[in-house]
């Protein structure tokens, strides 16, 4: 009786740490350190989400009826590269004004913008296309069906990282920030302990939602094209209505037009664009869904090109040293640019000013 009373105090006393934890996980921002090196947790979530991202599109390649171990190299040693270039260039450019004045300091900082992966993505498909002599249209469906995969567990690293914040809220939904590592905190001091939306959270949930249905259209596919055209669209819905509830942006263009509207309206344009293309020159019925996941994630010589991919952007977005924001020991020189001269001049939304901008919005991410 003693002993199951024990037993029952320490399952409450386990349950109570596991809901504790669970409900401060945003401000878990270090993982883990070795010596002056800090590993994130967007470091492992990163790295999950970008192996999740890139085993979908091998079994999307596997279903077009592509080499699945020449998409793997095409992947790690094209696509990768131009991503990354394209992620760091895209942040770069929003910090133009800052480049001209300290072009080390702002070179050296981490930064990196979702949009341009994208494009970087996109170039390097077009490049593929043509150096290989691969379907263009089957590489970007690919890549829009492993994409709100990625987004939808990368959006869960931008929470406990404290990037792409959102705005306060009397919500019962609303977070607190208090990690002194957390991006809101060092970023926007005056956010700190204050309730806020959790912006990442219900940019995960609409892209896990896109995902699952993209999934289950995959039998009916018209044509290829229809995936990346579809989820062009889907992407930028999700991107603008986010936009309400998000304060964590890289400031506006013109009125109340952020970088990412104007992002997201250009990705609108060409996934009309895409569609259209798709549905005169695509192959009708392009998917033998008769391949099954299991046989990419079951094959050893492909997860090994997986987790290389997951380690590499596990490395780019969460590997941080001395401090949390800093790839070296002072990466501005101890400048704190004014947030208002960042992005191409524009007024931010948020108050204050910004040491640093490191993996800049994954999505303005």
């Amino acid at each position: 009786m003693q002993h199951s009373s024990y037993d029952e105090s320490g399952g409450s006393r386990l349950g109570e740490w596991l809901r504790s934890w669970t409900l401060d996980f945003h401000n878990r921002t270090v993982l883990f350190r070795i010596g002056n090196w800090i590993f994130t947790t967007y470091a492992f979530l990163a790295g999950t989400a970008f192996a999740a991202g890139f085993s979908i599109g091998l079994w999307h390649a596997s279903m077009a009826g592509l080499d699945v171990a020449q998409i793997a190299k095409v992947y790690l040693f094209i696509v990768v590269p131009a991503i990354l270039v394209g992620l760091r260039s895209f942040s770069i450019m929003l910090e133009w004004r800052e480049l001209f004045r300290r072009p080390l300091a702002t070179l050296i900082k981490p930064g990196y913008m979702l949009h341009g992966g994208i494009a970087g993505a996109v170039i390097a498909f077009i490049a593929v296309s043509s150096m290989y002599d691969l379907p263009m249209l089957k590489l970007f469906d690919g890549a829009a069906l492993a994409q709100p995969l990625g987004e939808a567990i990368a959006r869960l690293g931008c929470y406990v990282y404290g990037c792409c914040w959102g705005r306060p809220t009397t919500s019962r939904f609303g977070v607190r920030y208090t990690s002194k590592d957390s991006k809101v905190v060092r970023c926007a001091p005056h956010l700190h302990g204050v309730k806020i939306h959790p912006a990442q959270l219900y940019a995960l949930v609409a892209y896990a939602i896109l995902f699952a249905v993209m999934v289950a259209l995959l039998p009916v596919v018209p044509f290829d094209g229809a995936l990346a055209g579809a989820y062009c669209i889907a992407h930028s819905l999700i991107r603008f209505s986010l936009e309400f509830f998000r304060q964590d942006d890289r400031g506006k263009l013109w009125g109340k037009l952020t970088h990412t509207n104007l992002y997201s309206t250009l990705m609108v344009l060409g996934g009309g664009a895409m569609l259209i293309y798709g549905s005169q020159y695509g192959d009708p019925n392009p998917l033998d869904v008769s391949h099954r996941f299991t046989s990419v994630i079951g094959n050893g010589s492909i997860m090994g090109w997986i987790a290389a991919y997951g380690l590499i952007f596990g490395a780019a977005y969460g590997v941080h040293y001395k401090k949390v924001g800093s790839w070296i020991q002072n990466p501005s020189g101890g400048m704190k640019p004014n947030v208002d001269e960042l992005s191409m001049g524009a007024v931010a939304r948020m108050e204050g000013t910004c040491c640093d901008h490191d993996h800049g919005d994954h999505r303005n991410h």
